[in-house]
């Protein structure tokens, strides 16, 4: 143990004092709210821009849709005839205009008239068309107001548990659990590849035969895991540091009351042995390769194992206790991500499932662990070839 513990630390301080892995720290969150944010804002941005609607109104139902009527959307009603209202709208990207006539209340197609491509801006005047169309109907069906008002009368339809559950969430506290477990997950992906990368590139610089010399092999996976798992570590607290106080000061979030919930003990839990799962993994195939480029193919697969779970988070994001939800649940590769998704989402996951996951996750742990620390002692000392599946299979056998 006291070798592993030295392996992490030297881990640890090699990556904590290389610039890439620091500005990697600050770049990445940037980098995510980047992507995130400059499409919304340059949509915004569009839909922003004040568009003018002249209504022919030869129904007289002008007044039910001038209540949409806003600082983007301004409607007024035409005053000109239709082929003076054409060439005035004509080239102008901020103005348009509609006919209301008894052919559209026929057919029920109502034509905007415009040269700006896009719907943002008219958006808002569909939903009061539709209203005002229904209202004039009846009123010429002979309706009252009041009578048109009790068939207008919206219903909301509402899912209640036979059994006694917790409340059901609000939006913000299921939205900040669900980004926490995505930023846990994205962690345990980026440490795990790093672990892979560590012990390919020690290999290849023959690194490895100096280090041996002074601690065991399996020492060296272990301290391998164990530092860039306080790396990963390292990386949350950091991006938390900063998006914490961004969240609140942004969005007015309670952020800490809706993070620390029940559910995020488990969470962390399923995270680490994740994380302890894919590295295990990652470092040991790593090891059975002569360098990236020769099993760039291959590389390219045994990433894709912790990406197993987003095959399904459509499924499971539907129905969280759904039959795709239970077998992702209890399969080891893709628990970590589906748990993450369905404590995230859900506040109904019996407590027998998370458990019994949870118990499946960690002995299929010490279990791979072990097999790697078998693959790893004999594959990092080869030379000149990646290993072979019938050479894997018979190191892992003795």
């Amino acid at each position: 143990m006291k070798n592993t513990l030295k392996v992490a630390k030297w881990e640890i301080k090699r990556n904590v004092t290389n610039k890439a892995f620091l500005i990697s720290i600050l770049i990445t969150p940037l980098l995510m709210l980047l992507f995130g944010f400059v499409p919304s804002l340059l949509a915004k941005f569009e839909t922003d821009q004040p568009f003018t609607l002249y209504v022919v109104d030869k129904l007289g139902i002008y007044e039910r849709i001038s209540q949409a009527s806003s600082e983007k959307l301004i409607i007024t009603l035409a005053e000109d005839n239709l082929q003076a209202l054409k060439e005035k709208t004509r080239g102008r990207k901020d103005q348009g205009y509609v006919v209301l006539d008894e052919n559209a209340l026929a057919t029920g197609l109502v034509t905007v008239y415009t040269d700006n491509e896009g719907k943002g801006a008219i958006a808002p005047i569909t939903g009061v068309l539709q209203t005002a169309f229904n209202d004039y109907k009846m009123e010429k069906l002979g309706l009252s107001k009041s009578q048109i008002d009790y068939l207008k009368q919206p219903y909301q339809v509402n899912v209640a548990p036979l059994t006694k559950k917790e409340a059901e969430r609000s939006l913000p506290q299921k939205i900040i659990p669900a980004v926490f477990a995505g930023i846990l997950f994205l962690t345990v992906f980026t440490s795990g590849t790093m672990t892979f990368q560590s012990a390919l590139q020690e290999k290849k610089d023959k690194m490895v035969e100096i280090i041996l010399s002074s601690v065991q092999a399996t020492d060296l996976m272990q301290g391998k895991i164990l530092g860039y798992f306080v790396l990963g570590l390292i990386q949350v607290g950091v991006w938390l540091l900063f998006g914490i106080p961004a969240a609140q000061f942004f969005f007015k979030i309670p952020i800490l009351e809706y993070l620390f919930v029940p559910e995020l003990l488990p969470m962390v839990f399923f995270a680490l042995a994740g994380y302890l799962l894919y590295s295990a993994i990652f470092v040991a195939i790593g090891a059975t390769m002569e360098d990236a480029q020769s099993g760039s193919s291959f590389q390219g697969m045994i990433f894709l194992i912790p990406m197993l779970p987003l095959f399904v988070i459509g499924p499971i994001i539907a129905n969280p206790s759904g039959v795709i939800a239970r077998i992702g649940t209890f399969f080891p590769l893709t628990t970590p991500g589906v748990m993450l998704a369905r404590l995230s989402i859900s506040t109904q996951t019996p407590l027998w499932e998370i458990l019994a996951s949870g118990t499946i996750l960690l002995l299929t742990t010490l279990l791979v662990m072990r097999l790697a620390g078998k693959l790893f002692k004999t594959a990092i000392l080869m030379y000149g070839k990646n290993a072979t599946l019938a050479e894997i299979i018979k190191w892992l056998r003795y």
